[in-house]
């Protein structure tokens, strides 16, 4: 499964999963106000992925691809899993746990380059590079 995701998307699901994690040491009112305005800022379709892996118990949701494997449950992701999540701005679920894995690279790269993750979703080909990386190669 994959969805569709910018970089500034993927970071306020990860500031949901904190505090998800923090609701026991946060007040009750503050933590539901922070949590709700987080919650406004996530695409419907990523929220929906969300909260139906937190209401199955899958905690962390969101987790990180690490050395090829998802850092949840440990498991080695296919290598063609990898690439694509590593390239592509996107959300993908780990074949096993079912979980929603990132790349940390692609959240590096897009902050070194701020402008290559305000190209609307589906305006280039999947798998490709934004236009201004094309052009300094030509």
């Amino acid at each position: 499964m994959r969805i569709e995701a910018t970089a500034q998307e993927i970071g306020t699901l990860l500031q949901l999963v904190e505090f998800d994690a923090q609701a026991q040491s946060l007040p009750s009112e503050e933590h539901r106000s922070r949590r709700e305005a987080t919650r406004r800022r996530v695409p419907r379709a990523l929220l929906e992925r969300y909260q139906a892996l937190l209401e199955v118990g899958r905690s962390p949701v969101i987790v990180a691809i690490e050395r090829g494997a998802c850092s949840g449950c440990h498991v080695r992701l296919p290598t063609m899993l990898e690439h694509k999540a590593k390239r592509s701005p996107a959300i993908h679920s780990c074949p096993r746990c079912h979980r929603m894995l990132y790349a940390p690279e692609f959240l590096q790269e897009a902050a070194r380059s701020p402008g290559s993750e305000r190209e609307p979703a589906g305006t280039r080909a999947p798998g490709t590079r934004p236009t201004k990386e094309l052009s300094r190669r030509s």
